[in-house]
C-alpha cells in the first residue's frame, strides 16, 4: 500500500514538472512574441515619424537633380542673400542637424552618402539631405575626386618639386615635446622608422585623411615605427588633446608655422614624410591624397623588411 502511494506522489510530481515546463515554455514564446511585435511596432513607429519628418521639410520644395540644375540654384541662393546657416540640413531620417555635422557625415562616409539639394520655387536653395549613394554615384564621386587630387597646377607642381628635392636626404633634425611632456629627438630616433604629419586644428582635409593614417597607426603599433603629427597653429596641449581624442592617434606635438614647418618647406596641409632608420628621407606627400596613403603604408612596410 505505501509503495502504490509512493509511485503515485511520485507520477504526479513528474506530470507537475512537465507542466510547469510547457508552461515555462509558452511564456517564453509570448515574450519573445511580444518583443518582435514591440520592435516592428517601433520600426514601423520610426518610419512614421521619419516619413513626418520629411513631409514637414521637404513640403512645397522641389529637388534639382544635375549639376547645372545645382550651380544655378547656388548662384540664385547667393543673390539673394541666403547664407549656409539658413539652409536646414537633414539626416537620412530627416533628422535637423547642424551644418558641420551633416558635412562630416558625408565626408566620413567615404563616398557611401551623397547629398539632395530642395529649392523653393524661386531655385533658392532651402534644404539638404544626406541620402545613400548608389554604386553609380560613388563610382563617379570617386572618378571625380581623383581627377582633382591629380590636377597639374602651379601649386601642385611647386609642391612635388619641393617634395622631390628632399627625397633620398638627410631630414631636418628636431628635438622637440608632446603634448604630454615626452621628448623626441630625431637623433635619438636612429634605428626606427618615424612618420610625420604637418597639420593644424580647422584643416578640413587634415581630418578627411585621419581614419586612413590612424589604421597605419594600428597596423604597427608593435613595429618599430614613431608617429609624429605636428599642429602648427600653436594651440595648447590642452586644445591639441581635446580635438584629436579618439580622432587622431599619432603622437601630437605642440608647433608653429615659422618653425619645424619651414625647415620641411612645408607649403600645404596636410603633409606627410617617412624617413627611416638612418635619419634619410624616403616618402613625401603634399595636401590630401588618400590615392597615394597606400605608397606610404608601402614605404614603411619596405622600410621595415631591410
Amino acid at each position: 500500500m505505501k509503495l502504490t502511494i509512493t509511485v503515485g506522489v511520485s507520477r504526479l510530481n513528474k506530470n507537475q514538472i512537465m507542466l510547469g515546463k510547457k508552461v515555462f515554455s509558452l511564456s517564453v514564446l509570448a515574450l519573445l512574441f511580444s518583443v518582435a511585435v514591440l520592435r516592428a511596432q517601433t520600426a514601423v513607429d520610426s518610419v512614421s515619424q521619419a516619413e513626418a519628418r520629411k513631409m514637414k521639410y521637404l513640403s512645397g520644395l522641389q529637388k534639382v537633380n544635375s549639376a547645372k540644375e545645382i550651380h544655378f540654384s547656388d548662384s540664385i541662393t547667393n543673390v539673394k542673400g541666403v547664407s549656409e546657416a539658413d539652409i536646414i540640413c537633414l539626416s537620412q531620417e530627416y533628422k535637423k542637424v547642424h551644418r558641420y555635422e551633416f558635412q562630416n557625415l558625408i565626408d566620413q562616409s567615404e563616398y557611401k552618402l551623397t547629398t539632395d539639394t530642395y529649392v523653393d520655387s524661386s531655385s533658392v536653395i532651402r534644404v539638404k539631405v544626406a541620402r545613400t549613394a548608389t554604386k553609380e554615384e560613388q563610382e563617379k564621386a570617386i572618378e571625380e575626386f581623383r581627377k582633382l587630387v591629380f590636377a597639374k597646377t602651379p601649386e601642385s607642381i611647386e609642391r612635388e618639386k619641393i617634395i622631390a628635392s628632399q627625397m633620398n636626404k638627410p631630414a631636418p633634425l628636431f628635438s622637440v615635446v608632446d603634448v604630454d611632456g615626452v621628448k623626441y629627438d630625431l637623433n635619438e630616433l636612429k634605428g626606427k622608422v618615424v612618420v610625420l604629419n604637418f597639420w593644424f586644428i580647422g584643416c578640413a582635409p587634415c581630418k578627411k585623411e585621419m581614419p586612413e593614417l590612424n589604421k597605419l597607426v594600428e597596423k604597427y603599433k608593435s613595429k618599430n615605427v614613431v608617429f609624429l603629427a605636428f599642429e602648427v597653429n600653436d594651440n595648447t596641449p590642452d586644445k591639441i588633446k581635446a580635438v584629436t581624442s579618439g580622432n587622431f592617434n599619432y603622437t601630437m606635438i605642440p608647433a608653429k608655422r615659422n618653425g619645424i614647418s619651414v625647415q620641411y618647406k612645408i607649403k600645404t596641409y596636410p603633409t606627410s614624410y617617412v624617413i627611416d632608420q638612418s635619419g634619410i628621407i624616403r616618402f613625401g606627400l603634399g595636401a590630401y591624397n588618400p590615392f597615394r596613403l597606400p605608397e606610404m603604408d608601402k614605404t614603411i612596410e619596405t622600410l621595415l623588411s631591410h
